[in-house]
């Protein structure tokens, strides 16, 4: 992807971002969780899609994490104000690189981030 649609926004995330990141990660496929749970206190937003999907990119202390060679380790689906929506979990090299969250449907209409309690297998 380029950089068409990305706002670069950095800062903190929310409780709710880190709480579904704790999800996705204990409900992944990462062999290793500890390592990846551990990076949560110091992940930030680096990037935001501006589609109107909440779409994050990271950086760890700072830094913004490569996107080449992102590997998905989290994939779920759910509900945002009943319409479906998809969610995912990148890493690249041990780090944790992005949250993806899209339309199923390829709204265009701005959503919010899921419930926890929608979340399910694919």
């Amino acid at each position: 992807m380029s950089n068409k649609g990305l706002q670069l926004l950095q800062g903190s995330l929310t409780e709710d971002e880190q709480k579904l990141i704790l999800w996705l990660i204990e409900h992944g496929t990462y062999h290793n969780k500890v390592q990846l749970r551990s990076q949560i206190d110091i992940l930030s937003v680096h990037e935001r899609c501006t589609c109107g999907c909440p779409t994050i990119y990271f950086a760890l202390n700072g830094v913004p994490v490569p996107r080449k060679g992102e590997h998905l380790i989290s994939d779920h689906l759910a509900t945002v104000d009943g319409e479906d929506v998809g969610v995912m979990l990148f890493e690249t090299n041990g780090n944790l690189s992005s949250l993806e969250v899209y339309s199923c449907a390829g709204s265009d209409q701005p959503f919010g981030l899921p419930k926890i309690d929608t979340l399910r297998p694919i």
